[in-house]
């Protein structure tokens, strides 16, 4: 049964009326107005025109726009929306926005913020992209923002912030109480790959090494998709159903259908690695021109008796096979990316045929395997694909979906976490709210315009800071499992060790650091005044023992300066508090100075895109 959440969600103000200067954030109305316009926008910006149409953000602060435009609208198309909102007095407020793709924002006829010159500058949206101020005077204020759609959608983000939350290096104060226990300490340092360097792999005492590293980090779980990328592993020849059962025509019951030499020391090496297998049943992605394992099986049903007998294998000891205890078997991977798509690298059939492909392998497995996991289908991300999938799996007789897998790359925690809160509340939607909701790949990326400067950025502190914020983040949000993609995977994904050398990146201690929250157990409440591109997530054991996790991360390229933090937590002695650092200069050490307040707080400062661990 998938766990149970309960969120608290910072409300917009239903009366748009706000006594300025106070602290109170809620100036803007709930009500936003819509026009489509061309050309000046001159005579939009001063008055709402008659002809406007209303609507609202979500609880991400977001809204599509091409929702009331009424269709969607052609790339670079233009619009305005408006807010009007009154104050008490005359008072400087804070404001964040972000858009697809460019946007001026007008308030009271004056132009006081605009991405005109290089638009969003990200392929995520959020209130976060870009925070700013403005001069709000006494009685009603009209806000104006003008918008020029991108390519790929129409979103508009934007919420009213306290001042503190604008400036970044305002003070911030972690307050907790460790005898609130608000959940148990999810798994959000899973991983997909495997704990033998492809660089190691025929050479015993680089495996041990390999190994030995691995198992520092404690990976819980590790997804074996895309390994038949990898020679180290035996490329084409392992895990992939097509790669095990070679010819489609042959007798699925008869063991010698079957090759499992090289997924069996796989297998082997994860057991070794102290790692359970989550097992993606399907096929890696195929980038080349010519596809075999992501062609539309000729028979579903046979193709569903074939994965019986893997999982028979590596379960119950079929074809002298293993007694693993694998829990989650996941059909397929990413259906959704190929959908319209010339060129097809996931599943080259139509959408409706992988539903019923789903519906009839998912059906058979779990009445040969009930007390299995069987999910997936490891989605790329498409919603309204992802609405299709799960009408059409909803209506007549219900198809398991014990957990929904999908992904997600991005270089925003808090865009995972708007996708984590969307997906079960999708999931819930249509029946299925016990469905564990598993985010099985994910990464930093800024664009994919330009991989080689996100693929730095994996390497070093400001990825570990990455990775870190989005374990807080789904640690209080609705899902229940993070995999990250991907470890020993290749040169160009894994952000954990060093392809060759098998040198500790940064990352690597964000794992480290997940694995003893975990190992306390139980996650206590915390409160950071919903500080800006701060995270923080804290744990006990219930017998002294606290651990408490610190995350400043910004995808900004220019830094602000060092933030002033006090860490207040009733029933710990901070006194007694190790306090490690993990920035670009320092691997995880006891060297961030601090003091012990009179009252017992803890004292330091963190500079941008670091990460502190206090241990007491």
């Amino acid at each position: 049964m998938a766990l149970k959440y309960f969120f608290n969600f910072l409300a917009l103000a239903c009366t748009g009326t706000a006594l300025a200067g106070n602290g109170h954030t809620d100036f803007l109305s709930p009500q936003w107005s819509y026009i489509s316009i061309k050309g000046d926008v001159k005579g939009y910006i001063n008055k709402i025109p008659a002809n406007t149409v209303k609507f609202t953000l979500d609880n991400n602060f977001s809204a599509d726009l091409d929702i009331p435009a009424g269709s969607v609208q052609p790339t670079y198309a233009e619009c305005i929306v408006y807010n009007e909102f009154t104050l008490d007095k005359a008072a400087e407020l804070g404001l964040g926005m972000g858009a697809d793709w460019w946007f001026d924002v007008y308030l009271n006829g004056k132009m006081i913020f605009s991405t005109g010159e290089a638009g969003n500058v990200r392929n995520w949206f959020s209130y976060k992209n870009h925070l700013f101020t403005a001069k709000g005077k006494k009685g009603k204020n009209l806000l104006a923002v003008y918008i020029r759609r991108g390519r790929s959608s129409h979103i508009f983000c934007a919420r009213n912030l306290p001042l503190s939350m604008v400036d970044p290096t305002s003070p911030v104060t972690v307050s907790g109480d460790v005898s609130r226990i608000v959940n148990k300490i999810k798994i959000m340092n899973a991983g997909s790959g495997g704990p033998v360097n492809f660089s190691a792999w025929n050479n015993k005492p680089a495996v041990t090494v390999s190994m030995q590293r691995w198992r520092e980090m404690r990976i819980p779980y590790v997804r074996n998709h895309d390994v038949a990328h990898l020679i180290s592993y035996g490329g084409s020849h392992i895990v992939d159903v097509h790669g095990i059962f070679k010819d489609f025509s042959k007798d699925p019951t008869d063991p010698a259908s079957y090759d499992f030499t090289l997924t069996d020391r796989y297998m082997q090496w994860m057991q070794q690695g102290n790692s359970k297998v989550f097992y993606r049943l399907g096929a890696s992605i195929e980038h080349e021109p010519k596809k075999y394992g992501t062609q539309v099986p000729p028979d579903f049903k046979k193709w569903a008796v074939i994965c019986e007998h893997i999982i028979r294998h590596y379960n119950e000891g079929w074809a002298n096979g293993f007694h693993m205890g694998i829990e989650y078997w996941e059909i397929w991977n990413e259906p959704d990316l190929s959908s319209g798509a010339v060129d097809k690298k996931t599943w080259q059939g139509t959408d409706e045929q992988f539903f019923e492909f789903y519906r009839t392998a998912a059906t058979y497995l779990k009445k040969r395997f009930p007390k299995l996991k069987i999910g997936g289908p490891a989605v790329a991300g498409r919603e309204p694909w992802i609405k299709r999938f799960l009408q059409s799996i909803s209506h007549g007789e219900r198809v398991p979906l014990d957990f929904f897998s999908w992904h997600i790359y991005t270089a925003d925690p808090e865009s995972a976490g708007a996708r984590m809160r969307k997906f079960r509340a999708m999931l819930d939607s249509y029946g299925y709210k016990d469905t564990e909701s598993i985010l099985n790949e994910w990464n930093y990326v800024r664009t994919w315009n330009n991989l080689s400067e996100s693929r730095k950025v994996m390497d070093c502190a400001k990825g570990a800071a990455f990775v870190s914020g989005v374990m807080c983040v789904g640690q209080n949000s609705p899902v229940d499992m993070l995999m990250y993609y991907g470890m020993f995977h290749n040169g160009f994904w894994n952000g954990t060790l060093s392809p060759f050398y098998m040198k500790r990146l940064k990352t690597f201690y964000s794992f480290v650091i997940w694995a003893k929250l975990a190992d306390l157990g139980k996650q206590f409440a915390l409160d950071t005044r919903d500080k800006v591109d701060f995270y923080a997530v804290g744990a006990t054991d219930g017998k002294g023992k606290t651990g408490l996790l610190l995350v400043r991360y910004t995808d900004n390229d220019k830094l602000p300066g060092d933030l002033p933090v006090t860490v207040k937590i009733k029933g710990a002695d901070l006194r007694t508090s190790k306090v490690f650092l993990l920035d670009d200069e320092h691997d995880f050490k006891d060297v961030v100075p601090f003091r012990i307040t009179g009252d017992g707080a803890l004292k330091f400062s963190m500079k941008a895109n670091t990460v502190v661990y206090i241990e007491n």
